[in-house]
């Protein structure tokens, strides 16, 4: 299928590190939004290119590895407290300043299963070949067909570089996340994550980066200059987990499927670099199990956990959204947080087999605004059984533990000094700008209203022919 799309120019990695020893960023930073579209409830597909015996052990073993991080973290208390870059305001910054966000609220995602690219580029492979050979998967049904939760978190062999503007990396750059705007389907968001070597908790922590900013900062763009659509950055263009970068960013989160290192990001509402954090009456949601299989015209109930995760215990109301040709029902619609509800999803006539998301809405009404978090449940109407999604937490218990996470553990540090592209949250956040890449490719309308709009603002944006930004 062909499609349409364009490259911008870039600038290198030591424009930012020149950027960022020059004191261009404020003492205490602050994240701004500029209008553009999040990722609310984040759906991971973990892609191996090419041959995954080729790919590091620790990243491709069953049990403990990359996948199991994406199904623990992606249903964790580092999801929950992103609802603080919602998308309900009005723009605060850029040519949509004042102008209405995209109504989107963060909330909790899933990993929604590994494959496997055959047939890929080796050596040095440049972003221009991960892109045709994205387009290539999707064309042929080996990777399914994007929405706006999709990120495809793509793993490459050691043997492989991939070379951007002159760099390649884990020398001038440890990973990135990129957007393709399609002209005959959803836009596709990937990451590059290369093997740079170091601990497996060093590459939790890389793939914490991406992810974050990715849900953060679904479509990146230029790089000291933001403006829509890029979502939330500061002024200097750096995104949450750019501005955490560091030697002591690394934190453990606590998860169904074991403790991950992840580095740590810049949360507006404490003005810190941290892993978790609340306002002072708080709560969280989940769904258990959180993936499942339902047979057409099938009916199964799920259980649908609340928690409590600071302060006093709020009344919450709940309420679900399912894709056309499912049916969802939560009973009953109000409970305590620390309650259960019941979740009814029914399938009858949906539009895919597999990838279907149905999101639990929780609202609190706290003060004079209203708290949101959400949880989504991954469904497939085929037969067979599936294995993704995390058993029941005993969220009530670990709410706690999850609120105030210990001092951070691993050595992301592996990856400094090869350019990898760990986080940190130190004790001045924001003096070290990341020096990742973050490259946007635009052209064509999108198959969603939120990408078409995307896509005319690229449309602007590339009349400008602006630099391109680098991320760790």
């Amino acid at each position: 299928m062909a499609t349409t799309k364009s490259l911008g120019t870039f600038t290198t990695c030591l424009a930012a590190a020149l950027l960022a020893s020059s004191g261009a960023h404020a003492a205490t930073p602050s994240a701004l939004y500029y209008g553009g579209p999040v990722t609310e409830n984040a759906k991971v597909y973990v892609v191996w290119w090419g041959d995954p015996a080729k790919i590091n052990p620790v990243i491709t073993v069953a049990k403990g590895g990359i996948a199991d991080f994406y199904a623990g973290v992606l249903n964790s208390s580092y999801m929950d407290w992103l609802n603080v870059y919602n998308t309900t305001s009005n723009a605060q910054a850029g040519s949509h300043n004042g102008m209405a966000g995209t109504g989107q609220r963060i909330g909790r995602g899933n990993y929604a299963g590994t494959l496997t690219l055959a047939n890929v580029p080796t050596g040095n492979v440049t972003d221009a070949q991960v892109q045709s050979t994205i387009d290539q998967a999707l064309d042929a049904g080996t990777l399914p067909p994007p929405d706006d939760n999709t990120l495809y978190a793509i793993y490459f062999p050691k043997a492989v570089s991939i070379s951007l503007d002159g760099t390649t990396s884990c020398h001038g750059f440890g990973a990135y996340h990129n957007f393709i705007m399609e002209s005959q389907r959803h836009a596709v968001y990937y990451a590059v994550m290369p093997d740079c070597g170091g601990s497996f908790s060093s590459i939790t922590s890389v793939s914490s980066h991406e992810l974050m900013e990715a849900i953060s900062d679904t479509v990146p763009t230029a790089g000291n200059m933001p403006d829509y659509p890029q979502a939330w950055n500061d002024s200097m263009g750096s995104e949450i987990g750019d501005l955490c970068e560091g030697p002591t960013s690394a934190a453990p989160v606590m998860t169904a499927f074991g403790t991950f290192t992840v580095q740590k990001m810049w949360d507006e509402r404490s003005k810190s670099c941290t892993a978790f954090s609340s306002d002072a009456n708080d709560f969280n949601v989940a769904i258990s199990p959180n993936a499942a299989s339902v047979p057409l015209n099938g009916t199964m109930t799920f259980m649908i956990q609340t928690a409590t995760s600071a302060g006093s215990p709020q009344m919450l109301s709940l309420s679900a959204n399912a894709p056309t040709g499912v049916s969802a029902t939560v009973s009953p619609t109000m409970v305590m947080s620390g309650g259960t509800a019941t979740l009814t999803v029914t399938a009858t006539n949906p539009s895919a087999q597999t990838g279907l998301q149905v999101v639990v809405r929780a609202d609190a009404g706290a003060g004079s605004t209203v708290q949101t978090h959400t949880a989504a449940l991954l469904l497939k109407t085929t037969s067979a059984p599936v294995d993704l999604g995390a058993p029941a937490m005993d969220l009530g218990v670990g709410a706690a533990d999850l609120a105030t996470p210990p001092a951070g553990e691993g050595t992301p540090g592996d990856d400094l000094a090869v350019g990898g592209g760990v986080g940190g949250g130190g004790a001045q956040p924001g003096t070290s700008k990341g020096c990742g890449c973050v490259i946007g490719a635009a052209a064509g309308p999108s198959a969603s209203p939120l990408a078409a709009l995307v896509m005319l603002a690229l449309v602007a944006l590339a009349s400008r022919r602006r630099a391109r930004r680098r991320r760790r």
